[in-house]
């Protein structure tokens, strides 16, 4: 009996360690994953003509970023929305240069590549042509309630297409 229990806490023991081990692995993809979303959501939302309430669209980002930085968002592209213009985005790419994870705090760091231009649906007319740009940004993320949301997101440094930085 007492032969079954020490191999049985062996056996939990190793489990446990690999778990979570690997489960540090899932954290990055996690917070990975979440990073993409919230530029799915930047890219879908800034053509979309459908307005949401911002009592919708804060509840349809909380499963990866906090209230604020939803209501952030929102006011951002609706601001372009009530003068006519949409954004027609695209990501062309996006490298993960950095993800720590220190206890239930995560930054990562992206270099990302979008080409960009602005439509105006009032004139039905491009006033803001496409345009390349490179971004390097910070994301910082806070687990809560066993997910991570998106706390704060900062652009380190941005260049346009031509090479010069905004």
């Amino acid at each position: 009996m007492i032969h079954i229990r020490k191999t049985t806490l062996i056996v939990a023991f190793v489990y446990a360690a690999f778990f979570s081990s690997y489960g540090k692995v899932n954290e990055v993809e996690e917070i990975k994953n979440i990073v993409k979303v919230y530029n799915r959501i930047v890219i879908e939302e800034s053509k979309n003509e459908r307005h949401r309430d911002i009592r919708t669209f804060v509840k349809m980002m909380e499963e990866i970023a906090t209230h604020d930085i939803a209501r952030k968002l929102y006011i951002w592209i609706q601001s372009w929305h009530e003068n006519g213009l949409f954004m027609n985005a695209k990501l062309n790419s996006i490298k993960f240069r950095a993800v720590n994870i220190k206890d239930k705090i995560a930054e990562v760091v992206t270099e990302e590549n979008w080409t960009y231009g602005y439509f105006d649906r009032r004139i039905n007319k491009q006033v803001l042509p496409q345009t390349r740009i490179y971004y390097k940004v910070r994301y910082r993320l806070k687990k809560l309630k066993d997910r991570w949301l998106i706390t704060d997101i900062r652009v380190l440094q941005e260049k346009n297409e031509a090479g010069g930085k905004k």
